[in-house]
């Protein structure tokens, strides 16, 4: 679906503020609640959440990529890095998704970044072993 230039600068402006209340709150489990104007650009939990998602899933993979380029040939920890680094500068965001983790607008890309990132530490352990 095709959305103007303005309007995802909106939804993320809007996304951004309501990150930012629930980092100030501590409230991750409806966030848009502090937020009321939220509802003027999204119509639905499922639809934050999914943008909300996109968005981290967005800065993980373009991170895994620097990571990538300036690693030493460590897959496993340039993934692993890669993950911390984006955790550290959105931490709440991703403490929003993880409190919405079974919702089922993001519960299949949650499991599979969760496999993902599983499968790279259990083999950074069999490394280190």
């Amino acid at each position: 679906m095709w959305v103007s230039g303005v309007v995802r600068r909106k939804r993320h402006q809007v996304l951004a503020e309501m990150v930012a209340t629930a980092g100030r709150t501590g409230t991750y489990e409806q966030p848009w609640r502090l937020v009321p104007h939220v509802w003027d650009h999204f119509t639905s939990e499922a639809a934050i959440l999914e943008e909300l998602q996109r968005d981290w899933r967005t800065a993980l993979a373009g991170e895994i990529y620097v990571k990538i380029e300036a690693g030493d040939g460590d897959l496993q920890a340039d993934v692993m890095k890669a993950f911390a680094a984006v955790q550290r500068r959105q931490a709440h965001a991703r403490r929003i998704l993880e409190a919405h983790a079974d919702h089922p607008a993001i519960a299949g890309a949650m499991k599979k970044e969760r496999a993902l990132l599983g499968s790279f530490a259990a083999l950074a352990d069999l490394a280190a072993a």
